[in-house]
Parts: structure tokens; sequence; C-alpha cells
């Protein structure tokens, strides 16, 4: 299967959640996410802005205690990481019904300060691999000499599969967490 076909395919397991399904999911995502040892050991944890098809980590800013958050935005080709107060106080609408943190070079956050990344995606393997939405942010983030940290992919169950057609620029994350 090719990854257009791939990615279609996938969406229409997604598409056919529920939003209760979805919420649950979420909820046991951000459970078993704040009961690593990555998540107590970091004090930068690099989110994402879920789009709708996605698991709403939201709920992980209710398990934030001192932990800084940033969220990335689109610069040219690349992410930058902003750090933001909270998710309602500074994320604005962006391309791709995104929600992105306006840039403030005194809040940007680089690479090597990052010490958990949430890594979105279409579809995973259990053992890491990843496919996103076709434009290669994450990946070019996580071939990044400065990225050093454990990064996880955030997946519903219905985005695991077993194998993915891989390119010699895509990039795995460390753990998957899926339910």
């Amino acid at each position: 299967m090719t990854k257009p076909e791939l990615r279609k395919a996938v969406r229409v397991r997604i598409a056919a959640l529920s939003p209760e399904a979805k919420a649950e999911k979420s909820a046991a995502l951000c459970r078993a996410i704040a009961d690593t040892p990555e998540w107590s050991a970091a004090r930068t944890v690099g989110f994402f802005s879920p789009m709708g098809s996605e698991p709403n980590i939201d709920l992980l800013w209710a398990v934030l205690g001192e932990r800084a958050v940033c969220y990335p935005r689109v610069q040219g080709e690349d992410l930058v990481f902003i750090r933001v107060p909270s998710r309602e106080a500074l994320l604005e609408s962006a391309r791709w019904n995104l929600l992105e943190p306006p840039h403030r070079d005194e809040h940007v956050v680089g690479f090597g300060e990052i010490e958990l990344l949430l890594v979105p995606g279409i579809a995973f393997t259990r053992d890491g691999h990843r496919m996103g939405r076709g434009k290669g942010y994450y990946d070019r983030l996580l071939a990044d000499r400065a990225f050093v940290s454990p990064a996880f992919g955030i997946c519903f169950a219905e985005q695991l599969v077993p194998h993915l057609p891989m390119e010699d620029h895509d990039r795995p994350v460390n753990r998957v967490f899926a339910a």
C-alpha cells in the first residue's frame, strides 16, 4: 500500500470513532504518558495542538505541575517551538486549522531544551516508525542533532499498522502510545 493509500485508509478508521470513544481513548493516553519516568523527569515538554482526528493531549495540562510547555510553530520548512504559559492564553488559529503560538524570540525553546516530545502522526508501527501528513516537519526535527530527548508517538489504536513504507528521511519515535 502506498503512503497516500495508507493515509486514506487510516483516516477512514479514525472517522469511524465516536467523539465519546476519542475522549475516552485520549484520557487513557494521557494517563499512560503521565505515568512514565520520562514524563516525571521532563522539565520542558513539547506538545502538539491536536487536530480533530488526533488524540486530545491537552488533558496533560491538568497534571503539568512545574513543567514548561512549548508548542510548534511552522516557520518555512521547519518547526520552531515556543514556550506558552497556558494553551488558551497564547495559541492562535493558523494554517491547516491548527493552533500555534505567536512567534516571540524570547519564548523560543531550543531543541536541546525539550526533554520530552509528544509527536502526532497519521499512522505508527509498534516499534516507533511513523507516517506524518507528508510535509516532513517532525522527521526533520527528529533528525536534528540538537534534539536528543525521548519522543513519544501519540495515536489511537486505529492508527497502528503492522508495516509502513519507509523512506531515507523518515525518522522513528522512541515509544508509541496508542489507546
